[in-house]
């Protein structure tokens, strides 16, 4: 069973999020709230999220599996505008989502479970963190788009570095410690990563005003964030680029 009232602003956040890797999902629905898991196809990259029930205006659940096309969901925010909120009810007998934007009621076919990708979770412990800004990793990654298809992030113990480099360009951005949240850095890490896959990991977050990234060398990239106003939170893994001798 599945029963849910949630502001479009919040649905609008978990499809952006979502939609970067995949176009159907899993949602895993219980009594404390909605998960997701999903990798991308080439199985470079990993969501894992999970939205509280208390992200929702009201909540009733009980363990439930539901697939879902992402871009039907795109349809009925098209529907909506900001301040609204969302009725979902899953009408298992059916086979159906049913969704109320206003006086609209949409009843939305579901994609069986069973075809969707249930990925295991690795257990990523990158030795390195840092909490940037989100404004300040956006504008290290607009700087890095012209230059290459990849870039590198380095974290010193003093400092945050990202780096891309062409065959004639190079773009660096460094933060120092004193102007970033938090850095933990014992030695110097550094990893090279997909600039397409991380550009729209970076760019879907939307809500939170900092992520906070786990580096290690040649290490996956884990990138932590919050949704819903903090009653959600969201993790990527990104496999790193490992460079040839």
């Amino acid at each position: 069973m599945f029963k849910a009232r949630m502001k479009m602003e919040v649905l609008r956040e978990l499809v952006e999020v979502i939609s970067t890797l995949v176009s159907e999902v899993k949602l895993s629905v219980s009594k404390d709230g909605v998960e997701v898991k999903a990798v991308d196809p080439s199985h470079v990259a990993m969501l894992v999220l999970h939205l509280n029930k208390g992200a929702f205006e009201e909540f009733t659940g009980e363990p439930t599996e539901i697939g879902v096309d992402v871009e039907k969901f795109k349809e009925v925010l098209r529907l909506s505008k900001p301040g609204d909120e969302i009725d979902l009810q899953y009408d298992g007998g059916k086979n159906r989502l049913v969704i109320k934007v206003g006086k609209v009621t949409r009843h939305m076919a579901v994609v069986d479970p069973a075809g969707i990708t249930d990925p295991k979770v690795p257990n990523v412990t990158p030795p390195a963190m840092v909490v940037v800004k989100m404004d300040e990793l956006r504008q290290g990654i607009r700087g890095s788009e012209s230059i290459s298809d990849h870039v590198t992030i380095t974290l010193e113990p003093d400092s945050f570095v990202l780096h891309s480099e062409g065959e004639t360009d190079r773009v660096d951005m460094r933060l120092q410690k004193e102007n970033l949240t938090k850095l933990e850095v014992k030695e110097t890490v550094k990893s090279m990563y997909p600039l397409d896959f991380f550009s729209s990991m970076v760019k879907s977050i939307t809500s939170s005003d900092a992520v906070t990234l786990h580096v290690g060398n040649e290490y996956p990239l884990k990138i932590e964030f919050s949704v819903a106003g903090g009653k959600g939170e969201g993790r990527f893994l990104l496999a790193p680029r490992v460079e040839e001798d």
